[in-house]
């Protein structure tokens, strides 16, 4: 058996790390409760191709490497399929199923997916629904999540049904991190950071450094979470 030497470990478990970082990266960004079941697996057996090399320095590196790129490979390959054929997507990630409708629970739905009536109920009350009554559509999606829609007596009152208007909504951009000034921010609106210090100064920091935080809405309104004081 051949050894190789203690400092190129490190190095080996480096290239392995960067090797499945852009993988992971190539496949897309998805959480793992988003994920389907076969990019579930093709994530499972990278990892697992990126753990043997690091237990066994007798496998070549670029055998790890082409049977990772082989993997996303197929990956990719399988995710265009399923954009340009319906039929194929339904077949791998299979459809969306409707366990609760009209407040009733669909008792050939639940075991056909061995969903227990003790499962739907936890759903149901993460989701904040205690009522089974209340619940118009309880929908199984393929990546396991369940999406709850409440009767419409049941849902939360909204400007839309009192008639109010509303301003719509804008994301709230960074201007400060950690002390430091975001230029991305400060480019999108034209500004430099000689207002931030400004705008900063009227609010009561001498300094960027005395701010940890700080964004701006899309009404133009500035929050400021300031640097915690220093113990002595």
């Amino acid at each position: 058996m051949n050894h190789i030497p203690i400092w190129l470990i490190p190095l080996r478990v480096l290239f392995l790390y960067l090797l499945v970082m852009v993988a992971l990266r190539i496949m897309g960004k998805r959480e793992i409760g988003q994920l389907s079941v076969f990019d579930f697996v093709v994530s499972v057996m990278i990892a697992e191709l990126s753990t043997l090399p690091m237990e066994d320095a007798n496998i070549p590196l670029y055998q790890s490497g082409i049977a990772i790129g082989s993997l996303v490979l197929y990956q990719i390959v399988v995710a265009l399929l399923q954009l340009k054929s319906t039929r194929f997507r339904h077949l791998v990630d299979g459809e969306p199923s409707v366990l609760v409708e009209h407040g009733q629970i669909k008792d050939r739905e639940m075991r056909r997916h061995r969903y227990s009536v003790d499962d739907l109920l936890t759903q149901l009350r993460e989701k904040g629904m205690n009522q089974l009554a209340d619940v118009e559509f309880a929908i199984l999606e393929t990546s396991g999540q369940l999406s709850v829609f409440p009767k419409a007596e049941a849902r939360p009152l909204t400007p839309r049904d009192m008639n109010q208007h509303v301003r719509p909504e804008h994301m709230p951009m960074p201007l400060v991190i950690d002390g430091q000034p975001v230029q991305k921010t400060l480019e999108v609106l034209g500004r430099d950071t000689a207002w931030l210090q400004q705008t900063l100064s009227q609010r009561g920091y001498a300094s960027l450094q005395d701010v940890f935080f700080a964004s701006i809405d899309g009404q133009g309104d500035i929050w400021i979470d300031a640097r915690d004081p220093k113990e002595h």
